[in-house]
């Protein structure tokens, strides 16, 4: 009887210490991870090293009444000798749901604008910069003047090819310049507008 009697408790014992460092039956289970919602799953996938051409469209001078000032200094002119040009660009997207963070490279003179934007309805999507690069572009004017230009900002609007998994954007892009003199002080403004077609996948 004894036997028996310690037998069963043996078992016993056994079978206790085995639930206890099995799994809770009480513990709710963690829900796997994955998008938030059916909804991330239908969002475009657009981070990533986007690279490719920008051609330079046009040049506009000043702003409000001297709209058309600075077409006539030498920065002026030496842009629109130039339009048509193209220079390779970088484009770095990082996304969060529908919020764009960017940043625009320019291998050719390695100017750079930092953006923040949305996903537009359809597949498009619109950038403003919250900051450019500090680095100046002077020129040396044929009269003899030299001329400083700062780019101070930039927007850039674009479509891309498939709602989910894009392989190519196309828009334009709108480079908002300071002109300064020598001596750093203002001149006048520019904006350098450019288009791009089909910048795909780094």
């Amino acid at each position: 009887m004894n036997s028996r009697a310690a037998l069963f408790a043996g078992l016993f014992a056994s079978v206790m210490a085995t639930t206890s460092c099995g799994e809770d039956p009480n513990k709710i289970p963690v829900a796997p991870t994955g998008p938030s919602s059916l909804s991330d799953l239908l969002l475009p996938r657009l981070s990533g090293n986007w690279g490719g051409e920008f051609r330079l469209d046009s040049v506009a001078g000043g702003t409000g009444p001297a709209r058309t000032a600075g077409l006539a200094e030498c920065t002026g002119v030496s842009f629109d000798r130039v339009v048509g040009e193209k220079s390779d660009n970088t484009l770095v997207i990082t996304q969060s749901g529908n919020d764009l963070t960017a940043k625009l490279v320019s291998a050719g003179n390695g100017l750079a604008c930092e953006y923040t934007g949305h996903i537009g309805s359809g597949s498009s999507f619109v950038l403003h910069a919250d900051k450019c690069t500090e680095e100046d572009l002077t020129f040396m004017c044929t009269d003899g003047h030299t001329r400083v230009l700062q780019l101070v900002g930039s927007s850039l609007t674009a479509t891309f090819d498939d709602r989910i998994n894009p392989k190519s954007i196309s828009g334009t892009a709108a480079h908002s310049y300071n002109v300064l003199d020598a001596s750093k002080l203002p001149v006048n403004a520019l904006v350098a507008n450019h288009s791009f077609q089909g910048l795909a996948r780094r």
